[in-house]
């Protein structure tokens, strides 16, 4: 085989790989759980978004990561994994939260996990 051919079919592999690395879970900043938010089938707001937790990162910013609905459409968050952030809220400074994301509409960061530290 010659070299051409070789360059063209590690070409279109390579080619075939970077759409799943584009779209790997993305790892947000370490910070502590500030709130936990939730909505219920009967909200307004459950429509948007079911569920978000705000993390107060080390250097200070807050940032929101949210669950379900037409903002993170089939990234939901189970019930277990609710209580975990809730035990995270009741922790505050003694537990430490890495999220992990991915890009949901308007530009919100939809959670599709998190690793928790104790400090």
């Amino acid at each position: 085989m010659s070299q051409r051919p070789r360059l063209s079919l590690l070409a279109a592999l390579t080619a075939l790989m970077l759409p799943a690395a584009a779209f790997a879970d993305s790892n947000g900043t370490v910070g502590n759980v500030e709130a936990v938010t939730l909505y219920e089938s009967s909200s307004d707001n459950h429509a948007m978004f079911n569920g978000s937790v705000s993390i107060k990162e080390k250097t200070g910013q807050k940032r929101d990561y949210k669950w379900g609905g037409s903002l993170c459409p089939g990234r939901e968050l189970s019930a277990n994994a609710v209580n975990l952030l809730f035990e995270a809220l009741r922790a505050k400074k003694q537990v430490e939260v890495t999220p992990t994301y991915k890009a949901g509409n308007g530009g919100e960061r939809c959670l599709t996990g998190f690793k928790l530290e104790s400090r």
